[in-house]
């Protein structure tokens, strides 16, 4: 139970809280481990709690009903996923969850959310912040995907995750350019699953970085991405590229 709860306590939800206000209910919880290729969610399944990833990654994914499928969002480390619909009127999972790497993932039933709510401003704060995050991510996938052109799609995608690294670093595009023009960044996962996240095909992703290469905006080493060209990659994110 102690290393279930000093888990906890590295997640977003109990991060910088005292113990005392959530390790009675340790004992009441468990790690689940998944192995990759699993499918811990089904699209149609009841919500009946939270799920806290503490290891690995997971897929949400979206089947048709030929069998091919769409990759929605990665969830990695400290990420939790049905905290947008447990409280919903809809406790129906849209997607299905699937397991990227072999993972380790802490399910707390909907009873002990609610008793912790209630019982703790600090893990409401916590809730509602997640739920906030939720929302601006979502907003940033939907910018992503109403991009006009593969290039477009693609150079979103690359200055979010520099700005994603920046800031964990407490810079910003803006700032680094004063003293460097050179930015890399690294996928977190292949090329396949980032193709499906940008719902493009693979050989379309993986022409149109060519493409990029050999136009002076980026250089391609394996999963690592050098953005040659921080300027023109923002400017044509919001105006296009000119041909």
């Amino acid at each position: 139970m102690k290393k279930l709860c000093e888990a906890l306590s590295q997640t977003a939800l109990f991060s910088g809280l005292n113990h005392d206000l959530f390790h009675d209910y340790c004992g009441q919880t468990s790690i689940r481990i998944v192995w990759k290729g699993e499918v811990l969610v089904n699209e149609g399944d009841p919500c009946t709690g939270i799920g806290i990833i503490i290891e690995g990654q997971l897929a949400l994914q979206k089947y048709t009903s030929s069998g091919d499928f769409a990759t929605l969002e990665l969830l990695g480390d400290g990420d939790i996923f049905g905290e947008y619909l447990i409280f919903g009127s809809k406790k129906i999972y849209p997607v299905t969850i699937e397991a990227v790497t072999n993972a380790k993932v802490i399910i707390i039933s909907k009873d002990i959310l609610m008793t912790l709510l209630y019982q703790s401003p600090e893990i409401m704060q916590s809730f509602l912040t997640i739920l906030s995050d939720r929302i601006q991510s979502q907003n940033r996938r939907i910018s992503l995907l109403a991009q006009k052109s593969l290039r477009q799609k693609i150079a979103s995608y690359l200055m979010e995750l520099l700005r994603d690294q920046l800031e964990k670093e407490g810079e910003t595009p803006k700032s680094v350019r004063r003293t460097v023009s050179t930015q890399a960044v690294e996928l977190p996962v292949s090329k396949e699953v980032v193709a499906r996240l940008l719902a493009m095909p693979r050989p379309s992703f993986s022409r149109e970085l060519i493409s990029m290469e050999r136009d002076g905006l980026v250089r391609v080493s394996g999963r690592v991405i050098w953005l040659l060209d921080l300027d023109r990659l923002e400017r044509g994110v919001i105006e296009g590229f000119q041909a």
